[in-house]
């Protein structure tokens, strides 16, 4: 299923949707003790809790928060940009640059790439296994018993 456009996904919602996605996702960003219940996020759109609950369940509804959460998010970059360029600095460190902070700035500039290779040696069964020899540890060690 292709991913639709925020214009898309708003053509599939009806405004209520719409508005109960974005309250939903205002209580998701807000701090710990001034969170909204899903009661109070029902009544404000004078449907019923479980119909909010069936709401969340649609794939229209999911992508449609998820695209609006992601346009918070980038309004963000700077103040994180800014943060990591602190932090790699170390004025935001106690004068010490964080090695995490510098492992972050060159992994997303690609200079920095998580590598891993496996190396496999392919044996025959017959290289690694000698049957002549087996018979004969065998012998040798029923003999010690």
């Amino acid at each position: 299923m292709a991913k639709l456009t925020l214009d898309g996904l708003k053509a599939k919602l009806t405004p209520a949707k719409m508005t109960a996605a974005e309250l939903l996702l205002e209580r998701e960003y807000a701090p710990k003790g001034e969170k909204s219940t899903y009661e109070s996020i029902a009544g404000e759109l004078g449907i019923g809790i479980r119909t909010l609950y069936e709401w969340r369940k649609e794939p229209a509804f999911v992508q449609y928060m998820a695209a609006i959460s992601d346009t918070k998010l980038d309004s963000y970059r700077s103040l994180a940009d800014a943060q990591l360029v602190r932090l790699i600095q170390g004025t935001s460190n106690n004068g010490m640059a964080a090695i995490k902070a510098l492992e972050l700035f060159y992994k997303i500039n690609g200079k920095l790439v998580d590598k891993r290779e496996v190396v496999t040696h392919e044996q025959s069964l017959a290289d690694t296994l000698d049957v002549d020899k087996v018979k004969a540890d065998i012998e040798r060690l029923r003999q010690s018993m």
